[in-house]
This record gives structure tokens, C-alpha cells and sequence, in this order.
């Protein structure tokens, strides 16, 4: 592509910016990758008026010209299809080249906040093999037996929680599950028979989660989504709006009801306001596994770009805050204070 000056220098600047960043495990990596960029001696805005003019162009003058070589038969030439064909190699060249740079920039911006979002909250990435994680995963929770054709973590990151009372590191996941099924549909052929067939479909679902050391409960389950495995509720609270939501599988009914004090029973519903389908899973180990379906606890809430960038500076001076995350762990935290007594 053919970008001039300062264009050309900034996007070199992001694509080495977007490079540094997925390498990046400490904030002192990141803060080396946030100082090249304040070094850049250019402008941070793109300049890409003349690109759109000239893909204005190129598509006004292509249909123009097409529109000029086929009146004059009323049918398409060869001629025709050529300058269709050259014209739309031209158009999308051109318009390809101005939306590329804003591309890029969104990207960079988003993965460099992203990060620091990351750090902000004592999140790193972990490495890690997706299939051979999700079946580890598999053998110790009934959360991970989904997907009867494929399963695979596609993130992990490792955390950690500090409380007032308890402290406890985690790991929060991003479980990708694949169901496979066999669709049967009747269909006429051309000589006029009603035959059936039969094809494979494929549902792609997500879940995320939090997996930590719970150690005040073995095989329990606070259960707001279908879990593989699960058996009756073993005790309802009191509560509708808490039975509306959840059931409870525990080793015995007295146990239940040891665990699920009012209080308990509150702060779940207060959760199920906060996180959609929600499994409080505790295998036994007496490890918990904090399932649910909302895909956005660690995704930066700031929508800034490098082109801002006094504005993109001051959000990655500040301190950024993963709120359902902390509301997450915050619930962990408090079952275990209100479980602590009990057990």
C-alpha cells in the first residue's frame, strides 16, 4: 500500500506498538511500549482525506464508464466487463488503503488499553494448550462436560483476590464448547419423489468463569444453568425470587441448609442481577469453579483512541476497574466469610 510522511510513519509506529503489546507480561514491558509511543515525533491523526477522494473517484468514473460502454449497444461487451473488472480492482485497492490506517489504529488502541486493563487488576496471561486445559478442567468440574464434539479453553488468565478477611489467587477462563447434531428434512427431486437426508450441524457456544481454592465446602452447587451431571435441588431456601433462579445440589440437605443462610441466599440473588447463568460449582476438592455467560468482566471499558491522544494517555494513566469482575469476586469472598463459621 502506498502511504506518504506521516501516515506511513505512524503506521509503521502501530504495527510495531501492536507487536510489543502481545509480548508484553509486566507493566514495566508495557510501560516501555506506552513510552515509544509518546516518543513518536509525527501527529498522531491520520491523514486519509485523499484516499477516500480517490476511491470516490475510481467507483463514480467505473460506473460511469460502464454505464457509457454498454449504452452504446444496449448489451455488455468484452470492453464492458472490462473496465468493470480493472475499475473494481482499482476501487477496492483504494478503499481498502483509507479504512486500513483507522483499522489499525482502532486495534492498537484497543489491545494496548486491553492490557493495561489487564495489569491494572493483577491479571496475566497464562500459557496454556485449549484442548488438553479444557479436559484437566473436565475431570475436575461438571462445568466443563459440554460439547459433544469439541471443547477448548481459548483463555486463562491468573489473578489475584485480596479481602479483608480471605486472600486467594484464581484463574479466569473463556470455555469454548462445540455440539454436534444430526439434522434429518424431507426434499422433492426432480423426478418428483419425496426423499429424506440427513446433515451435520454445529452449535458453538461460550462460557467463562473463575476457578480458585474454596476449601469450606466439597461437592456442592448453587446451579442458575443446567449442569451435566446434576441431580434434584436438594434443598429450597425460603426465598421465591432466590428458587426462581437457582436450585441446590449438595452431599445432603442438612449441609444445604448450613450453607445457604439467608444472607447467602441474598447475596446470590444479588449476584444473578449482576452475571447471567450462573454456576457456583465446588467439586471434592473443595475447589470452586464460578461459571457464567457474560463475556465482558475483563474487556476494557474505554472506547479511546490513539488519535486522542491526550485523552488515550489519561485513561492509561489511570487506574482501571473491571467492575462485574470485582462484583465476582467480591461474592466469592463474602460466601466464604458467611461459610466460615459453619464449617
Amino acid at each position: 500500500m502506498l502511504y506518504y510522511k506521516n501516515n506511513k510513519a505512524l503506521i509503521s509506529l502501530l504495527k510495531n506498538i501492536k507487536r510489543q503489546v502481545s509480548l508484553s507480561r509486566s507493566r514495566q514491558e508495557l510501560d516501555a511500549v506506552i513510552s515509544e509511543l509518546k516518543s513518536f515525533s509525527g501527529s498522531y491523526q491520520l491523514n486519509t482525506k485523499a484516499y477516500w477522494i480517490t476511491f470516490t473517484v475510481v467507483l463514480l468514473a467505473t460506473g460511469l464508464l460502464s454505464y457509457w460502454d454498454w449504452s452504446q449497444r444496449q448489451h455488455f461487451q468484452q470492453s464492458t466487463w472490462i473496465i468493470i473488472a480493472a475499475g473494481g480492482a482499482l476501487t477496492l485497492l483504494s478503499g481498502i488503503t483509507a479504512y486500513y490506517p483507522h483499522h489499525l489504529m482502532a486495534k492498537v488502541s484497543h489491545a494496548l488499553l486491553q492490557r493495561d486493563g489487564l495489569l491494572d487488576n493483577n491479571l496475566t496471561p497464562v500459557t496454556f494448550n485449549g484442548k488438553a486445559t479444557a479436559r484437566q478442567f473436565q475431570q475436575r468440574f461438571s462445568e466443563f462436560h459440554r460439547g459433544n464434539y469439541s471443547r477448548e479453553i481459548q483463555e486463562l488468565f491468573k489473578g489475584s483476590y485480596q479481602g479483608d478477611e480471605y486472600s486467594f489467587e484464581y484463574y479466569y477462563y473463556h470455555f469454548h464448547y462445540v455440539d454436534e447434531r444430526i439434522v434429518t428434512e424431507t426434499y422433492t427431486d426432480s423426478n418428483g419423489r419425496v426423499r429424506t437426508r440427513t446433515r451435520r450441524e454445529y452449535d458453538h457456544y461460550d462460557r467463562y468463569g473463575l476457578i480458585l481454592p474454596f476449601g469450606l465446602l466439597r461437592n456442592f452447587a448453587v446451579i442458575g444453568f443446567s449442569l451435566p451431571g446434576a441431580g434434584k435441588a436438594t434443598y429450597k431456601p425460603a426465598s421465591n425470587r432466590f428458587n426462581k433462579v437457582f436450585k441446590v445440589v449438595a452431599a445432603s440437605e442438612i449441609e444445604a441448609a448450613k450453607a445457604m443462610k439467608p444472607t447467602v441466599v441474598v447475596a446470590f440473588e444479588e449476584l444473578s442481577n449482576v452475571l447471567s447463568k450462573v454456576n457456583f460449582e465446588v467439586n471434592d476438592a473443595a475447589d470452586l469453579c464460578l461459571s457464567f455467560a457474560d463475556k465482558d468482566l475483563i474487556a476494557t471499558p474505554n472506547k479511546v483512541k490513539i488519535s486522542e491522544f491526550e485523552a488515550f494517555i489519561e485513561a492509561l494513566e489511570g487506574e482501571q476497574e473491571f467492575e462485574k469482575l470485582k462484583a465476582a469476586l467480591s461474592h466469592v469472598h463474602y460466601v466464604m466469610t458467611k461459610l466460615d463459621s459453619n464449617f
